[in-house]
C-alpha cells in the first residue's frame, strides 16, 4: 500500500437468496530530586459484590477500632450499597454510610493486594462512583505506577530495545503527570486500561523496564516549560497522524503529524501491523450492520429471488491519509461512520476495532471485501514499533523522543 495513495470507490456487492526529530537534546534540565508524587489509578467500579485478597497486612482505620486484614484475614468481601460500602469477611462485618472515602493503608512496602487476578502494591481508596457503585482506586507512587505500566505497553525483555523502553518510561510518565495535573477535583487521575494506560501492578513487571524507570526517574517531555501532551501508539503505518484529527481541541505545535521515514524505509516497517490484510464476507457485513444499526437483511423471508446490495464508500479523509468518513448504502438503508465509529463498525469478529483507519478497500468475487490496512492505532505521538527500529539501531531515547515530539524538551521535575 503505497503511501497517500488510494483509490476511493464505491463497490457493491450482491447475494442472491432464492426462497431461503524532540529538539529535546540529550541534557536534562534539573530541579530539586525527591521521590515524586502519587498517583490515583482507577482499578475498578464495584457494582456488585466483589473480592480482594491481601499478602502481607492492611490496615483498615475506622472511627471505632483499626483493623487488619492479610493474615488471618487475608480474604475481603465487598459489596456496595445505594449510600455506601459494606466489607466484610468471617471476622469483620463493617458498614460504611456516607463515610468516603474508606482507605486501607500497607503496613509496610512488601505488603500487596490481589484484585481480579493482579497483584498491585500502595494504599486503597474506596470512593462512592456518581453513577452509582464505588471506585476501587490504588494511590501509589508515580514511579513505581510506572514499573507495571512501561512493560504492559511496549516490549521490554531483549537488551537491544533498551533505549526504546526508557523512551516509553518518559511517555509514560509525562502523561502521568499531566492527567495528575488536570484531574486534581476528580477522585482519581487516571484509569488502569487503553483508556489511559495499561496498568498491571506487579504482573508483568520486568527487570528493563524497571531499569528504564530508575534511569529517567523524574523526566518528563515538557514545551514552554510546561509537562506536554503527549499520546503513542503501536504502529503508525508510515504516516503519523495529527492531534487535532483525533483529539479535538489538542493542537500542540509537536503533534502535527507527518512521514514517519527512516532512510528509505519506515521505523515501524519491523510491525506485524505494517501492512496487514483482512477479508469480510457479505454475511460478516450484513452481521456488522446489525450490531450498528440493529437490522439484518439476510434474515428477511422472501417469496422469489432478491439481489441486495451492500455499498461502501471513503468519502474523507485527513492530512495522513487516515479515512475519516465512510458511507454506507444496504438495502433501503444509506448512513455515514465517522471516525472511531468506522473502527468498530469494521472490527473482526471477536475484536474491538479495525487496527487503524488507514487503509483501502478492494473487492474478491462478488461477494467478499478486502481491506488493505496500515498501521496498528490512532498514530499521534510516539510510533512504538518506530522507537524499536531505531533503539536497535543504535539511537537514545532523547533522539526517539525528538523524532516524535519536536521542539519539546526534556525536564528532571523531581
Amino acid at each position: 500500500m503505497k503511501s497517500r495513495m488510494y483509490t476511493d470507490r464505491l463497490y457493491f456487492f450482491a447475494i442472491v437468496l432464492t426462497l431461503l526529530y524532540l529538539a529535546c537534546a540529550p541534557q536534562v534540565t534539573e530541579t530539586v530530586r525527591g521521590p515524586g508524587p502519587q498517583i490515583r489509578i482507577l482499578l475498578g467500579n464495584i457494582d456488585s459484590r466483589d473480592t480482594l485478597e491481601f499478602n502481607g497486612t492492611y490496615v483498615l482505620q475506622s472511627e471505632e477500632a483499626q483493623y487488619e486484614l492479610g493474615q488471618k484475614n487475608s480474604t475481603l468481601y465487598m459489596q456496595p450499597l445505594s449510600d455506601g460500602l459494606q466489607l466484610f469477611n468471617q471476622n469483620r462485618n463493617l458498614l460504611y454510610r456516607n463515610a468516603f472515602p474508606v482507605v486501607l493503608t500497607p503496613r509496610d512496602a512488601d505488603s500487596r493486594f490481589r484484585y481480579h487476578g493482579r497483584e498491585y502494591g500502595g494504599a486503597i481508596y474506596f470512593q462512592q462512583a456518581p453513577a452509582g457503585g464505588v471506585y476501587l482506586i490504588n494511590k501509589i507512587l508515580l514511579e513505581e505506577y510506572l514499573k507495571g505500566v512501561v512493560p504492559s505497553e511496549i516490549p521490554a525483555n531483549q537488551s537491544q530495545d533498551f533505549e526504546a523502553v526508557k523512551a516509553q518510561a518518559i511517555c509514560a510518565r509525562t502523561y502521568a503527570l499531566k492527567r495528575i495535573e488536570e484531574n486534581s477535583a476528580r477522585p482519581y487521575d487516571i484509569q488502569a486500561t487503553i483508556a489511559d494506560q495499561v496498568y498491571s501492578g506487579y504482573e508483568r513487571r520486568a527487570s528493563l523496564a524497571d531499569q528504564a524507570v530508575d534511569e529517567s526517574a523524574g523526566v518528563i517531555i515538557s514545551y514552554q516549560d510546561q509537562t506536554a501532551t503527549v499520546y503513542y501508539h503501536s504502529t503508525c503505518g508510515g504516516e503519523l497522524e495529527a492531534a487535532r484529527n483525533i483529539f479535538p481541541g489538542v493542537n500542540p505545535p509537536y503533534l502535527q503529524g507527518g512521514t514517519d521515514a527512516a532512510g528509505s524505509s519506515f521505523s515501524c516497517s519491523i510491525s506485524p501491523y505494517f501492512r496487514w490484510e483482512q477479508k469480510r464476507s457479505f454475511e460478516e457485513l450484513d452481521q456488522a450492520f446489525f450490531r450498528y444499526f440493529k437490522r439484518t437483511m439476510l434474515s428477511q423471508p422472501v417469496a422469489d429471488t432478491l439481489q441486495l446490495t451492500y455499498g461502501l464508500q471513503i468519502s474523507g479523509r485527513d492530512s495522513s491519509g487516515r479515512v475519516t468518513q465512510l458511507q454506507i448504502s444496504y438495502a433501503d438503508t444509506t448512513a455515514e461512520l465517522n471516525g472511531y465509529q468506522i473502527r468498530r463498525f469494521l472490527a473482526a469478529a471477536g475484536s474491538t476495532y479495525l487496527p487503524s483507519t488507514l487503509f483501502y478497500f478492494s473487492q474478491s468475487g462478488d461477494s467478499t471485501l478486502v481491506i488493505h490496512g496500515a498501521g496498528n492505532g490512532h498514530g499521534v505521538g510516539m510510533c512504538q514499533f518506530g522507537a524499536l527500529f531505531m533503539a536497535r539501531r543504535g539511537f537514545q531515547h532523547y533522539h526517539i523522543l525528538s523524532k516524535y515530539f519536536p521542539g519539546t524538551k526534556l525536564l528532571r521535575k523531581y
